[in-house]
């Protein structure tokens, strides 16, 4: 009877800490659950999250990178595979729970790898919130609700296309052409200090824009990353800027400086591709301007050529109504379709140049550095094997994924994507050119 009692105590004596322990899991995570949730409700306060991002979030940046900065792997990639593969297992071991379930040995495991794994969840979406969400909701360039002009004129754009025809035209007289006739690229490690340069070179300016800069890192996964169209990945978990090492070298210095952009907590895509534009046009470096100019040339192209197809139609629809053209509105029969078709022809010809003007021309040289720059891009992907080239129906999810994903980007971020870019440079340059 008393050995009974002893086995009884000792058994109870036993469980004391395990009800302990479990106490102190559940309230170590409701602990970072509310405040994960406190900080998602501040990121709807504007003011305290353009605070927080020009006051704390630069020195969390930069301490965090010195750490990463030189390893020799992107650590944020290790730690997204690790959580892929763990969340496979999971699903695996759900199905084995189907089975073995009458195991007490494999429920408590299940038990214990389930506790583990939230727990890491609730720790990233936690951590997230300071390194990513809060700078993520700032307001745009961290300017507050200042109000800003929007309705620029055609010829306000024409002027900033030209600026930018002419920036590229004279960056490639710099750039050197070697005896094999093809323009001589620097390394991507020669381009890294350069680029941070020029990103401190506009600090005064952006403020963020100050402090340490660690390399960009190629993906490893670039193989993806390329045919998903992303050029670059920032990981906020660990301040790391990674970059698909499948760009051409024209690209590649715009590209790393969009990603370092992000990585000073400009988060929207908008500012990160024009302070990235602006930075580099200023450098001292040719490869570096022209770069920029290049990829602010396709941005302000596109905002010039919807406008000219814009105001296309209303010169042909104010035509129309003064019957001064001849076009046949609704044409029902092949001579009046026709008859069209010839008034269109002439009007982009002989009417349509005269209004709008010629479209700045981009040099030679410069088309030749460009295509130099393809050449090496396909070089270094011939380099690699990949084994996704053999497997169709992955690649098409690989696709699929990618076309969701820019969607839901592009939801998210609204008037902030690539879309509000050239918007952004007409208004620094307002007045200015």
């Amino acid at each position: 009877m008393i050995t009974k009692i002893k086995e009884e105590l000792a058994t109870e004596t036993a469980k004391v800490p395990e009800k302990k322990k479990k106490s102190a899991y559940w309230r170590n995570f409701l602990m970072l659950f509310s405040v994960t949730i406190i900080l998602a409700l501040l990121g709807f306060v504007t003011s305290f999250c353009d605070w927080y991002t020009n006051n704390i979030y630069i020195y969390l940046c930069d301490g965090l990178s010195y750490v990463t900065a030189y390893l020799p792997f992107v650590l944020g990639e290790m730690m997204m595979y690790l959580g892929i593969l763990m969340l496979l297992l999971s699903l695996i071991f759900l199905v084995l729970l189907i089975f073995l379930r009458k195991k007490p040995k494999y429920r408590r495991f299940c038990g214990g790898y389930f506790k583990t794994f939230l727990m890491m969840l609730m720790c990233v979406l936690f951590i997230y919130m300071p390194m990513w969400y809060i700078p993520f909701r700032s307001s745009v360039m961290g300017e507050g609700d200042r109000q800003k002009r929007t309705d620029f004129t055609y010829d306000e754009i024409y002027a900033l296309l030209e600026f930018t025809v002419n920036g590229l035209n004279e960056a490639a007289e710099e750039i050197e052409i070697g005896v094999d006739g093809k323009a001589v690229f620097p390394t991507v490690e020669e381009t890294q200090p350069l680029i941070a340069d020029a990103l401190v070179g506009i600090s005064d300016e952006f403020p963020r824009l100050r402090g340490f800069y660690p390399s960009v890192k190629p993906a490893l996964c670039s193989d993806i990353l390329n045919r998903m169209w992303i050029g670059g990945y920032t990981y906020p978990f660990t301040m790391e800027a990674t970059h698909n090492k499948y760009i051409s070298p024209t690209y590649q210095p715009v590209l790393d400086a969009h990603e370092l952009t992000h990585h000073k907590g400009y988060y929207k895509e908008n500012e990160a591709e024009f302070l990235s534009q602006i930075a580099l046009s200023r450098s001292d470096d040719p490869l570096l301007r022209f770069s920029a100019y290049n990829q602010m040339y396709d941005f302000v192209w596109d905002e010039w050529n919807d406008t000219v197809e814009v105001l296309k139609e209303q010169i042909i629809l104010e035509m129309i109504e003064k019957g001064e053209c001849g076009i046949v509105p609704y044409p029902d029969n092949a001579d009046d379709a026709e008859k069209n078709t010839e008034i269109f022809e002439k009007l982009e010809r002989d009417v349509f140049p005269e209004i709008f003007g010629k479209e700045p021309d981009i040099s030679d040289k410069a088309m030749q550095i460009l295509m130099d720059g393809y050449e090496v891009e396909e070089e270094i992907y011939e380099e690699d094997s990949h084994p996704i080239d053999e497997m169709p129906e992955v690649n098409e999810v690989i696709e699929e994924t990618a076309d969701v994903g820019w969607e839901t980007q592009g939801e998210i971020l609204q008037e902030n994507t690539y879309d509000g870019v050239t918007l952004l440079l007409l208004q620094y340059f307002d007045g200015k050119l």
